[in-house]
């Protein structure tokens, strides 16, 4: 399999901070994604009240409480080196209606791991495939060559999600939970396999 080409040089931190792009949902409607800012706390903050049981319990594996603006400033002021977030916005006020991240342990490590949630209302639209498209390719860009994300079992559409994006990918199960492994440094391709690395990951629900 041809690897991917490779960049002369990986995205700095002061690039990855300014990202801004118009990308389009499926049925072709136009979602803004950008760099996580500072400001960004208040909206965030806003915004867990209105997110369900179930979203809090597919993204955190628990329900939380509404975190406090000192606690979602943690996620909103990052450096972008190890840190890469962006959220998406829709409609003609550019509101927030999804996050994702990728978290990795050092500057120049290879390795990240993805997270992601979007509002429920906003839920099905396609807004998660592009964000997560464009944090995948962004990381690509950052000079990450894998990304693992910890994905709640019954979380079928988060894992379809990851499946889709057409990477060589691994899912392995264990205890309720699956550990999905992305080679980003491959090309995306229709023709990339999935490792089912357990009996487990046959779960019903997530076979294409």
């Amino acid at each position: 399999m041809e690897l991917a080409p490779a960049h002369c040089s990986p995205l700095s931190a002061e690039d990855a901070a300014r990202l801004f792009v118009i990308d389009q949902t499926r049925d072709g409607a136009p979602v803004a994604i950008r760099a996580i800012t500072p400001e960004d706390k208040y909206e965030m903050r806003d915004l867990y009240p209105t997110l369900s049981e179930r979203t809090l319990y597919m993204r955190f594996f628990r329900v939380i409480s509404a975190p406090s603006l000192e606690a979602i400033a943690r996620y909103t002021d990052v450096d972008f080196n190890t840190h890469l977030a962006l959220v998406a916005l829709w409609g003609p006020e550019q509101r927030m209606v999804a996050a994702g991240r990728l978290i990795r342990a050092t500057a120049d490590s290879d390795v990240a791991e993805l997270s992601c949630l979007v509002i429920d209302e906003m839920q099905h639209r396609g807004i998660g495939r592009v964000l997560v498209s464009r944090l995948l390719e962004t990381g690509r860009e950052w000079g990450i060559n894998r990304v693992i994300a910890l994905v709640h079992a019954e979380n079928h559409p988060m894992l379809r999600l990851l499946k889709s994006q057409g990477y060589p990918t691994e899912l392995v199960y264990d205890d309720g939970e699956f550990t999905v492994t992305l080679e980003t440094h491959l090309p995306p391709s229709n023709d990339n396999d999935i490792n089912h690395a357990t009996v487990g990951a046959m779960h019903q629900g997530i076979e294409t």
